[in-house]
């Protein structure tokens, strides 16, 4: 069994990375469907902010504990979701023949964007008890943050385009 395993090049640990992407691809439609778009993008707001407010803060903000960040992190995350109604005035339409390809790219890219971000604020050590060197690779390395950082965004621009 070994052999063929070799042979085929199937690592040790492609049931975990596929059980990440299974878990990844429904989160995705689970939160499409559950919240819709419009609340969906208004996550991706509150994640850009938070991100974005997680950089200016101090050091000793996070000094309380080595997961500090992350946790500090979805503390605005949290805060944001509650107050985001009051902050922006967005309403989109959902009418369409399109509608469900939308709901899933959007997911996707919430899902996406909001893994890569608590990725980048856990402990590498950590996150890498749970999860494979790879699937880590494709949300937290320094080439994956910056493309979950830029990908909701382009995605937006062409989902609200073929809207207009």
């Amino acid at each position: 069994m070994d052999a063929l395993m070799k042979t085929l090049d199937i690592t040790p640990s492609l049931a975990g990375d596929l059980s990440v992407l299974l878990l990844f691809v429904g989160a995705s439609i689970g939160l499409g469907f559950f919240l819709g778009r419009s609340r969906l993008i208004l996550i991706l707001m509150d994640i850009y902010i938070a991100r974005a407010l997680m950089t200016v803060l101090p050091a000793s903000v996070f000094a309380f504990s080595p997961y500090g960040g992350v946790i500090v992190f979805f503390v605005l995350f949290i805060g944001l979701f509650f107050i985001d109604r009051r902050l922006f005035d967005l309403h989109l339409s959902n009418i369409g023949t399109d509608f469900f390809w939308r709901i899933l790219v959007t997911g996707i890219l919430v899902t996406g964007l909001l893994m890569s971000s608590t990725l980048y604020f856990l402990p590498k050590k950590l996150a890498l008890d749970f999860l494979s060197l790879s699937v880590y690779g494709y949300f937290a390395s320094a080439t994956a943050l910056t493309v979950w950082m830029i990908l909701p965004l382009v995605g937006l621009l062409f989902i609200n385009h073929r809207l207009k």
